[in-house]
């Protein structure tokens, strides 16, 4: 409960925030609508008792009274309608954004591939809604709460059993909060499929993916298999829906039962003459209102206790976000004796086998790393772990005798820039799509011009019409590029920060043949020792193309998740070991001889 109200107090902030004259408003109309029932039920008693003792004083105040009490009941519930609507698809979209905030500024990468994380964001993102609504549903239950309170003194002045009436609404409220928790189980148990039903669905209809899989003829399958899912998932939420609307209706007879039983007890009391005429028209109306007050008091109540059910995913990314950014040491400006990997150790979530074991390596400032091998051997892993991306499982990365875990990550993050192989497409502004690599120069042209021309993306700006400010991706209505345009546009935006302390380059060329890989890493190899000059540096180039690679000051071949050897281009051939294999039958096969064997 107090975690309830923390959340409450929080949304009710953000009400405040977005609309604080809606939400004064929403408080005010809550409060008058509350006795709103009370008011009709009394006024109609009082008109009938004025009418048999024909007090004309008496029936003209009650008509009065009845009309104002059923004009406001109107009047004020459709304007408190509209605003409580506004609310909350208002504060419902600040509570989203919020929800993005806090999974986007969890500085590691681990948590996106961990399906309990994914299935926690996806019921929040699907509840943000229930909750913004949660709170005034709360504020509803209260105003409900008092309206039945009003009705309870009335019943009493008829007899003084009569309120107990309303005690037959707590059997309702548990049967429909079993049915509640019953359905909220079954939103979390199906969320996965939720999740890998419209990634299917996705995949069908993006243009990344639709092109392979109509070449392939595999769409309809998908789509069908997306299906599948589909109506596994609703399936299984339409009989939890069942199943409480039996709950709930079981709880309904046994109070229209109690109502029945209070009519007929208070129309023998009139035969007893006990009890008006008008009390009896008293309990006929606030039996009418009663149903609705106590079905007003249901929602409420569910909506409340789904909101609280919110609340857990809600708090529990906060807590999650909290404990991941624990250090707190700033990041140095430059470096002097540069990273160490000491008994590193990393192996995916979900998986059994680690992609790093044991790992001992030294990268001196001002340096320029390789880091070859074969596909799977752990260079991107490695390069995700100097990043900050993932923690390893086991041993420490220092950054100049500094634990990387001690560093406020954020920091880190400023002081690192580069490129992926799996680079984003981001569909804006080519000076955004540049710029968003340094936030802090998104506006300054003359450095996106320059991250542009490092990058040899000059001849893409040429291309498209009105050049920075032409708009990039179809879903837009923009410029469609080619795959290796795009990626020089990634490569333009990982060099927007001038003088990172780490550059990571990891196969940012792929689209591009040879040559040209090999006269952009020449620039980006003469930059990166500027750089290191400077504040000392470190670039980190994964590569499959030993042409390039061999600019490097240091090549560390990575073989199935360990340090295999490491050294200078020369030193490696010299060694004849795995370098040399990989680096000549790579050669060979650009050549016209027959391949040849290493030593």
């Amino acid at each position: 409960m107090r975690n309830l109200l923390t959340v409450y107090r929080h949304t009710f902030r953000l009400c405040w925030k977005v609309a604080p004259l809606s939400a004064v408003a929403n408080v005010v109309l809550i409060a008058l609508m509350s006795g709103a029932a009370a008011l009709t039920a009394a006024s109609q008693r009082m008109l009938i008792d004025g009418a048999q003792t024909r007090t004309t004083v008496a029936i003209v105040a009650a008509a009065g009274l009845g009309v104002l009490a059923h004009a406001g009941t109107f009047i004020l519930g459709h304007i408190q309608g509209e605003v409580n609507q506004d609310l909350t698809v208002r504060v419902g979209r600040e509570i989203d954004l919020e929800v993005l905030a806090l999974a986007a500024s969890i500085p590691t990468l681990e948590h996106l591939e961990r399906p309990d994380f994914l299935d926690r964001v996806t019921n929040l993102r699907r509840g943000t809604m229930m909750l913004a609504r949660s709170v005034w549903s709360g504020a509803g239950l209260v105003g409900t709460a008092v309206s039945l309170g009003l009705s309870a003194w009335l019943l009493v002045g008829i007899h003084p059993a009569l309120p107990l009436l309303i005690g037959f609404a707590i059997p309702l409220l548990v049967l429909i909060s079993r049915g509640n928790r019953h359905q909220r189980r079954v939103r979390d148990r199906t969320a996965e499929n939720e999740r890998h039903e419209r990634s299917l669905h996705d995949l069908c209809v993006r243009a990344e993916s639709a092109k392979e899989l109509r070449i392939a003829g595999s769409g309809p399958e998908l789509s069908q298999r997306a299906m599948q899912l589909w109506d596994k998932t609703t399936g299984e939420i339409v009989r939890s829906r069942i199943h409480g609307a039996w709950l709930e209706a079981a709880g309904w007879l046994v109070m229209l039962a109690a109502l029945g039983a209070a009519l007929s007890l208070v129309l023998d009391l009139k035969d007893a003459g006990r009890a008006t005429v008008g009390d009896v028209v008293l309990l006929i109306t606030l039996t009418a209102s009663l149903s609705g007050q106590i079905d007003r008091l249901v929602r409420s109540f569910s909506m409340v206790t789904d909101g609280g059910h919110v609340t857990g995913h809600y708090l529990w990314l906060k807590k999650y976000g909290a404990t991941q950014a624990n250090g707190s040491r700033p990041a140095p400006r430059e470096l002097v004796s540069g990273i160490s990997m000491r008994g590193v150790s990393f192996t995916y979530p979900g998986t059994s086998s680690p992609v790093l074991e044991h790992v001992d390596l030294d990268l001196p400032a001002g340096s320029t790393i390789a880091l070859v091998g074969l596909n799977g051997a752990g260079k991107t892993t490695m390069v995700k772990l100097l990043t900050g991306m993932y923690r390893p499982d086991a041993g420490t990365i220092t950054v100049d005798g500094i634990p990387m875990a001690d560093l406020e990550p954020r920091e880190w993050a400023r002081r690192g820039a580069g490129v992926f192989q799996d680079f984003a497409r981001l569909q804006f502004l080519i000076r955004e799509n540049v710029g968003v690599g340094d936030l802090e120069r998104l506006d300054d042209t003359p450095a996106i011009e320059s991250a542009i021309t490092r990058a040899g993306a000059d001849s893409v700006v040429a291309s498209v019409p009105d050049r920075l400010q032409a708009q990039l991706g179809l879903l837009f209505q923009g410029a469609d590029l080619s795959h290796g345009q795009w990626q020089k546009l990634a490569l333009a935006r990982g060099v927007m920060r001038r003088r990172p302390l780490l550059l990571v380059l990891d196969e940012p060329t792929s689209a591009l043949d040879p040559q040209a890989e090999h006269e952009l890493f020449e620039r980006f190899t003469e930059q990166a020792r500027d750089a290191a000059q400077a504040q000392g540096a470190i670039t980190v180039i994964v590569s499959h193309r030993f042409s390039t690679v061999n600019m490097a000051d240091l090549i560390v071949v990575i073989e199935s998740g360990r340090v295999a050897e490491q050294g200078t281009h020369a030193h490696l051939l010299a060694s004849a070991g795995r370098y040399a294999q990989l680096y000549r039958a790579q050669a060979d096969a650009y050549s016209d001889t027959p391949p040849t064997t290493a030593n």
